[in-house]
């Protein structure tokens, strides 16, 4: 079982190389990182992944993106995080408006 911080997106995996472990226990991922560009189409350098492993002794590779610390507490707000993607498809769907400036917030206390 997987720890609530790991997420398993897709059960079914392709096969893409076989491998062995260097001197220095390193193993060659080409192949498996040509086949990641080509589903998320995105430079894969920027990434960085997060490694688990499981007692059958599968190894997990899931790439992330760095969020800048500013902006990582939208992604701990569940409630947030779905009120901006909300906003995000109503505007997508031509559904927003202006309703003016919220400067006069900027001092308000957060709860």
């Amino acid at each position: 079982m997987m720890s609530s911080n790991e997420v398993l997106l897709d059960e079914h995996f392709t096969p893409v190389g076989k491998g062995t472990l260097d001197s220095k226990k390193r193993i060659a991922l080409s192949k498996a990182i040509e086949a990641l560009q080509a589903v998320i189409g995105e430079d894969v350098e920027r990434l960085r992944f997060k490694i688990a492993c499981n007692k059958a002794g599968q190894i997990l590779l899931s790439p992330e993106a760095t969020v800048p610390l500013h902006e990582a507490w939208l992604y701990n707000n569940k409630a947030a995080l779905e009120s901006v993607h909300r906003g995000l498809e109503e505007a997508g769907r031509g559904k927003a408006r202006k309703i003016g400036s919220f400067a006069k917030h900027a001092d308000d206390k957060i709860d």
